[in-house]
């Protein structure tokens, strides 16, 4: 009877840590996102330009946009885990006209 409770305690015990594991998603640092709303009204609302969920992943090369007026999106950003920039940690605007 022992022998059964032993196997079952161990059983019992894989398969909870199979929901307690604590998996982390992979935050990639110099990412480039751009900025969905340029150029849409409100695009320069700082509601708008400190929402992460506006911006969309491009890759870790440089953005192909300058100027000094709008911003078209960030680079040098940390990922959120969701594809979009962390905005606690460093990162560069880019604006284009």
């Amino acid at each position: 009877m022992k022998k059964y409770l032993g196997i079952f305690v161990v059983m019992l015990a894989i398969t909870a840590s199979a929901f307690t594991v604590n998996h982390k998603d992979a935050k990639l640092a110099g990412s480039s996102y751009t900025y969905n709303l340029y150029g849409q009204p409100g695009q320069n609302n700082s509601s708008n330009l400190n929402n992460p969920a506006n911006y969309t992943f491009v890759g870790t090369s440089s953005l192909s946009c300058s100027g000094s007026i709008n911003r078209c999106g960030v680079e040098d950003a940390t990922d959120d885990g969701f594809g979009h920039p962390d905005f606690t940690k460093s990162y560069t605007i880019r604006v284009r006209n």
